[in-house]
């Protein structure tokens, strides 16, 4: 595996042999085929445009099971960060 990113709380790595991306936080952890990843992506880019200045707890529905995860605000800005960093890095996009 190689590590992509790496800041606490917040870890992903680019699964080599299977061509996944695993991502590291609180207590979760997923492994995304690139396009999911790419996916993933926009969905907190999304999500990110109804935060407002009241906000302290970021809600995320995660795929698998219908898993609701409530995240602090400033975890959530980490783990959007470091998708958007990986995503900008290996798939030269930008948002």
């Amino acid at each position: 595996m190689l590590n992509v990113y790496n800041q606490k709380p917040v870890s992903i790595f680019l699964h080599e042999r299977c061509g996944k991306i695993v991502i590291k936080f609180c207590n979760i952890k997923m492994q995304l085929k690139m396009c999911q990843f790419k996916l993933f992506n926009n969905y907190l880019t999304n999500i990110s445009k109804t935060i407002s200045a009241d906000t302290t707890q970021v809600e995320l529905l995660l795929v698998k099971n219908n898993l609701t995860v409530k995240v602090s605000l400033n975890n959530f800005l980490q783990l959007m960060h470091g998708v958007r960093s990986v995503v900008q890095k290996e798939f030269n996009i930008k948002n």
